[in-house]
């Protein structure tokens, strides 16, 4: 009996180890890029990524998912803690209509209608001409640093799906762009 008991532990216990388990999506992100004009800095970010299937389920239920980019001046000072000049922060709603089975990009009161998810997320995962700090905030030859951010918002989904999310850790996509020192010459 007792190695009836043992044997059926351990294949229990090699049957868990075969299921596949959920893993943190990874997410590649491109080098920042800045535009200095006359009217302040604008940042160009692009995080790429693959959905995981378990929120493509969740999208093609009707669930919209909310993505944010936040890009924030610095500027560092050796004396004390960083300063932070000015902080911008875009997000885009990805939602799909079942009925005209399209997907629908929203960035403020702008929409954009796809055919595919690649095409929807092609939009989501770049962020373009994002004005960060206008030129007033920002003193010429003073040097700065700017850090950027992406991730998908979790807070913003339906209450029943935020109890769930500890236990799928595929559902968090995250990146920290690599820091960005430059100095202001609009």
């Amino acid at each position: 009996m007792r190695r009836k008991l043992l044997r059926s532990g351990l294949a229990l216990a090699a049957g868990a180890s075969l299921m596949p388990r959920a893993q943190a999506t990874t997410v590649d992100t491109e080098p920042l890029m800045l535009t200095m004009t006359p009217d302040g800095l604008f940042v160009t970010t692009a995080a790429v990524f693959a959905l995981p299937r378990s929120l493509e389920d969740v999208l093609s239920r009707g669930i919209a998912l909310y993505f944010e980019t936040v890009a924030t001046v610095v500027r560092p000072r050796w004396y004390w803690f960083n300063e932070d000049i000015a902080r911008a922060r875009r997000e885009v709603r990805l939602s799909y209509q079942p009925l005209l089975q399209r997907y629908r990009v929203s960035v403020g009161g702008l929409q954009q209608n796809y055919d595919s998810l690649d095409e929807a997320l092609g939009v989501v995962q770049r962020t373009r001409h994002l004005r960060v700090a206008e030129a007033s905030q920002l003193v010429a030859g003073q040097s700065y640093q700017l850090d950027a951010r992406f991730r998908l918002d979790l807070s913003q989904l339906p209450r029943p799906f935020q109890l769930n999310v500890s236990s799928q850790s595929d559902w968090k996509i995250e990146a920290t762009f690599q820091p960005q020192p430059f100095v202001w010459t609009p």
